[in-house]
């Protein structure tokens, strides 16, 4: 469904007042979390958002068709939210994008637990991929990478079932389409059902010690588009800025995934990667597969450590040794990494070749909610059948702040 701007800040508003009647009862207390959290009794309230301010410039250079130089600043992110819980049991966290012309929502979820390691979730958000899951507040480069960009992992509306131990996840939910989508129609004569899916993930770390964290995870995921549009597979440059020179088009009416995971933190020093293949079942018995994977690798010049959380399967903020802050230099934070994309697999599409990146980046850190980061990409994009091959340099950078 289309959501409008005022709609958005209604509810949000909404939630604040509510959150402001409560606190009129009893006394409320404040604590500081990146900004101000209320705590009125079991009811607390935060405001929660964040802002990634980037500059994008690429050196396109095609085989066929005139190279071509691109630059822009541009608000990459710009999200206002609020999060909180009414006791124990029951949470709430809601966000929304104000970026691209427009607003849509991002988190939007209201969780149930039964008890401390048991979580019912419901709402729109991410149920698969270690990179996926993690906040990109936390991730090592500036976008998660065409990994994530062939599988289409982002949010959609989720029941979800959780489950957990001090080491270890379970996970299981039933999906539809995102709460961003446009309705249904009521009266195609084609038919008139959303995507439907469902998914689950497993995650393990068998080694959580003070100085090394080691992180195991496997996910699938089953969707059918229904009546919807079908299905496409395209990588990004490590950007999300520019054109999609590795694309599918609109080829699957289902598919099936299988995801592994796997990361090692040793104090400053964390591997991190996954690969996935996807089984695509295509009109007229083109069945295909296509395949993507990607590794890196960073280190804290500055001594930090990437905070994993085996309860939650995930990578959290990094805690800064020296602030600025406090009077320090902060952090810095040097990462390589490497990605690979394979649609060759898929037949009558002379644009569905394989797509390979090498990123290096640096990030500097004045204090855990304050980030400043540099990408340089370079991309190859290989659709031999047609010769038309296109590398593309991308050099960016970012001023990220989060509350």
């Amino acid at each position: 469904m289309t959501i409008k701007t005022a709609l958005c800040a209604g509810a949000a508003l909404g939630v604040f007042l509510l959150g402001a009647t409560a606190a009129q009862a009893q006394d409320t207390t404040t604590s500081w979390k990146g900004a101000p959290q209320f705590q009125n009794d079991s009811l607390t309230f935060k405001v929660r958002g964040r802002v990634y301010e980037d500059y994008v410039y690429q050196d396109v250079d095609r085989q066929t068709g005139a190279d071509f130089e691109a630059s822009n600043s541009r608000l990459r992110t710009a999200r206002l939210g609020v999060e909180g819980t009414w006791n124990a049991n029951w949470a709430y966290k809601a966000e929304i994008n104000f970026t691209r012309g427009g607003s849509e929502w991002e988190d939007l979820i209201l969780e149930y637990k039964p008890s401390d390691n048991v979580s019912i979730l419901a709402g729109n958000f991410k149920t698969v991929s270690l990179e996926n899951i993690t906040s990109s507040r936390y991730i090592t480069f500036m976008e998660r990478g065409p990994f994530n960009d062939v599988l289409g992992i982002g949010r959609v509306m989720n029941v979800q079932v959780k489950t957990n131990g001090p080491n270890w996840t379970l996970a299981g939910a039933i999906s539809g389409d995102s709460v961003n989508s446009s309705d249904v129609a009521t009266n195609a004569a084609t038919g008139s059902k959303e995507v439907f899916g469902f998914n689950g993930r497993a995650t393990l770390a068998p080694i959580m010690t003070d100085s090394d964290q080691v992180h195991l995870g496997v996910w699938a995921r089953r969707r059918n588009r229904e009546d919807q549009g079908n299905f496409s597979y395209a990588a990004r440059n490590n950007t999300n800025y520019g054109a999609q020179y590795v694309t599918s088009g609109g080829i699957g009416v289902k598919d099936t995934m299988i995801g592994l995971e796997g990361a090692w933190v040793h104090g400053p020093f964390s591997v991190q990667g996954e690969w996935a293949n996807i089984d695509i079942e295509r009109p007229a018995n083109l069945d295909a597969e296509a395949k993507a994977w990607y590794l890196y690798g960073s280190w804290f010049v500055t001594g930090e450590t990437r905070r994993y959380e085996g309860n939650k399967g995930e990578f959290n903020r990094t805690k800064i040794l020296d602030p600025m802050t406090s009077g320090g230099m902060g952090a810095l934070e040097l990462g390589v990494r490497y990605d690979s994309v394979d649609l060759t697999g898929i037949s009558g599409v002379t644009t569905a070749g394989e797509y390979s990146a090498w990123t290096l980046g640096a990030n500097w850190y004045p204090h855990p909610y304050v980030r400043f980061m540099a990408n340089y990409s370079i991309s190859e994009n290989d659709n031999v059948p047609v010769g038309a091959d296109v590398d593309v340099h991308t050099l960016q950078f970012r001023a990220q702040f989060d509350f």
